[in-house]
Parts: C-alpha cells; sequence; structure tokens
C-alpha cells in the first residue's frame, strides 16, 4: 500500500479459528472484499489467510466502518462461515489514530522475487494474475488432451474464476516456501505452452520435492517439454536448494517415461493404484532424479 490516509480513520477486523475448507472460503472472501470496494468510504484491506484468516477493511468514517460491519451480506456470510469453514470468529471495529508509512525506491516486485526465466523458445516463468486468460485457455483448449492423465474434473475447474484463484494459491504457495509452478509462455507472451509443477517442498533431512507437468497437444515432440524442465530444475535446485524431485507416470504414458529417462531420472519401483487418474485408480512407475 502506497496511499496515505488523513488520521483518524477506522478498520473493521475480522479474524477466524481454524479453517476447515480453504478453497471456498477464499472464494467468498473474494466476493466479500469486491462488495466492500463498492461502498463508501472504503479505503484498503489488508487479508492474510492461512491456517486462519485476518481481513481487516478500512473505512474513512466511524459511521462507514460500523454500516459495513452490519452490512446484510457481511453478517450473512459470516453466519455461513460459522456453518461450514470455521468454529469461531472476531469482528472488531477499530480506530487508526497514528501511522508511519515507508515506501521502499524499489518494489520487490520489480528485484526480481517470483522467478522469470528465459529459455531458448520461451519465457518459464510463476504466472501473475494478469496472466489468467492464458491459464484459462490453456485448461480449456487442451482439455481433451489432458483428461486421460489427470484427475477428473468439475465444470468449475474450467472457469476463469478458478484460474485466477490458482494463480494466487501459485504466488501464496511460492512465498510460503510450500512450491513453485512454472509455466512456458511464448516469446510475446500471449500464449501458454506448458506447465511445470514442483510441489510439496520437504525442508531439513530431506530437501525435496514432487514434479508433475503438462504440454499442449500441438508443441509435442518439439523437446519443449525437456526445455522447460532443464531449466526449471537448474533453479529450483541452485536457487531453491531442492535436490532430490520425484516424479511418477502411468506405465502407458510412453512420452512422460521418455522425457524423465532423458531427464536422468532413475526408476525406483512401482506403485499399486497409486493414484485416481480420470476416474480409475492406477498403477504408477516410481523415479527420482537425484542432485546431491
Amino acid at each position: 500500500m502506497e496511499l496515505v490516509f488523513e488520521t483518524p480513520y477506522f478498520a473493521v477486523s475480522l479474524s477466524t479459528s481454524e479453517l476447515r475448507e480453504d478453497v471456498m472460503f477464499r472464494v467468498m472472501t473474494e466476493k466479500v472484499i469486491e462488495l466492500a470496494q463498492g461502498q463508501p468510504g472504503y479505503l484498503y484491506f489488508e487479508w492474510l489467510a492461512d491456517e486462519r484468516s485476518q481481513l481487516t477493511i478500512y473505512w474513512r468514517t466511524k459511521v462507514e466502518a460500523e454500516a459495513w460491519m452490519n452490512h446484510t451480506m457481511l453478517r450473512r456470510t459470516l453466519s455461513i462461515g460459522n456453518q461450514c469453514w470455521f468454529d469461531e470468529y472476531r469482528l472488531k471495529l477499530m480506530e487508526v489514530v497514528q501511522e508511519d508509512v515507508s515506501v521502499s525506491n524499489q518494489s520487490w516486485k520489480e528485484s526480481g522475487r517470483f522467478p522469470v526465466i528465459k529459455t531458448p523458445r520461451g519465457i518459464l516463468k510463476l504466472l501473475d494474475v494478469k496472466d489468467m486468460p492464458l491459464l484459462h485457455r490453456y485448461v480449456n483448449e487442451q482439455k481433451d488432451h489432458l483428461t486421460p492423465w489427470e484427475p477428473q474434473r468439475n465444470d468449475d475447474y474450467y472457469t476463469e474464476e478458478t484460474c485466477y484463484l490458482r494463480i494466487k494459491e501459485m504466488r501464496k504457495d511460492f512465498i510460503e516456501d510450500r512450491g513453485c509452478v512454472l509455466c512456458l509462455l511464448s516469446p510475446g507472451e500471449n500464449e501458454m505452452l506448458a506447465y511445470s509443477n514442483y510441489s510439496q517442498f520437504v525442508r531439513g533431512i530431506s530437501q525435496s520435492c514432487f514434479l508433475g507437468y503438462s504440454i499442449a497437444y500441438e508443441h509435442q515432440g518439439k523437446g519443449l517439454m525437456q526445455e522447460v524442465l532443464q531449466a526449471g530444475i537448474r533453479y529450483i535446485s541452485s536457487e531453491l536448494n531442492i535436490d532430490r524431485i520425484q516424479a511418477c507416470y502411468m506405465p502407458r504414458n510412453h512420452r512422460s517415461a521418455a522425457v524423465l529417462q532423458r531427464m536422468n531420472f532413475e526408476r525406483e519401483g512401482m506403485a499399486r493404484n497409486y493414484l485416481k487418474i480420470n476416474g480409475v485408480w492406477e498403477d504408477h512407475v516410481l523415479t527420482a532424479l537425484t542432485l546431491r
């Protein structure tokens, strides 16, 4: 936040107990924030959500803050939340009587916090919310191609709203050192070509993660997936200090087997009925790349 407001101004703070269902809660909270932004006297909001949620919305006057605190839709959402997402919440009206604001000369966003890697044929990056249309187009255009290799998806998975929330979650996971999703975009960043997900980071004595990936049907057989993995693994290893990467594939997925073999992943075993893919429990070959 770079705006400075004359004090005093007011805030309505909402904190919850531990969340039981995270995704739908986030969707509803986004809707609540959008509603608040259209109310008289709205200034800005702060929102932190992990195991619990803390949402603070700031208002120009006490009357406007109280109006929001008693807004019918907010109260209805809290009632639903108490039944579905959390056991307890606290709603507080607060006054900001003094604040100090310091703005850095260079934004951390401009200093390269999120990975953007140039490859011979594209840009490998952690998506920004402005890239949502590219992800939305990718999942919809590649639906028939990817369905045999992925868990069953409901219709909501293919919506713009879900794509937006997925990108927000990708960036949150990266910040919290849980994982790193790297997508290959065309050189002009107007098309998404491939996807790679380094997930379930385990630190300490393991320093490991799991890898999943996909590529657009029309870009198969060009070596692009190998290009994505080479650049991604180099970044994951050198910048994020992950030195064991595990990946698995169904025995009939010969393309996936071939790319992992080219990347020097070693076969470590077979897991029977390991993952439910497209509605069927499937065997998977287990592989790993160790860089120690």
